[in-house]
């Protein structure tokens, strides 16, 4: 039997499905350590702009933490070696809904940024109606209409984070972009040593 007779037999899963697929991240979903120590630390950042624009002092609270947990969460390991004491240390909610943030990231078409909204809306799919942050009775005294502070932390924490991330992947972008230049690179051995 020929190679040829096989496939007719028994066509390919793959025929159907181009060779260049460009529209989807295949980063992977599933975080490892350096990703989930980088995620706490930049959650501390996040805290500490979300922070400047909160009045609330419940809500504060509950977007930090007093010191790294006690049972030593692997992933807050960078921030503990890092910390000299000027580092936010953020909360286990902030860190689970910046953690959504990032799945949702990654997903997104390497072709489109993902909008805020969609973000947004995902990650409160992902979260439901559980009080990440701990607030407690304090999302019922704050209810306005289907507002309430839960709901007013948790965009507050996907918008400064997706605005962290745009940064990072159009440098990332543009980097990759100015790679074949070689001008930039030899542009002050040109002008300094006089080749």
């Amino acid at each position: 039997m020929s190679s040829a007779e096989t496939a007719e037999e028994h066509p390919s899963p793959f025929a159907n499905i181009s060779a260049v697929v460009c529209d989807h991240s295949y980063l992977p979903t599933r975080f490892g350590g350096l990703v989930e120590n980088s995620l706490v630390y930049i959650a501390g950042f996040v805290v500490r702009q979300i922070l400047r624009k909160l009045s609330c002092d419940v809500c504060r609270a509950s977007l930090v933490r007093d010191a790294v947990p006690s049972s030593f969460d692997e992933s807050y390991h960078l921030l503990a070696l890092k910390n000299n004491g000027g580092l936010v240390i953020p909360s286990q909610g902030t860190v689970k809904v910046l953690r959504a943030a990032e799945r949702v990231i990654r997903r997104a078409s390497t072709l489109q940024a993902p909008k805020l909204s969609t973000v947004t809306h995902i990650v409160r799919e992902e979260i439901g109606t559980e009080d990440v942050f701990l607030l407690g009775e304090h999302i019922e005294e704050t209810q306005y209409g289907i507002d309430n502070h839960h709901s007013n932390l948790l965009s507050l924490a996907v918008s400064v984070f997706l605005k962290i991330r745009l940064h990072h992947i159009a440098k990332l972008t543009s980097l990759d972009l100015q790679k074949g230049s070689t001008r930039k690179k030899l542009c002050k051995t040109v002008l300094f040593q006089g080749f």
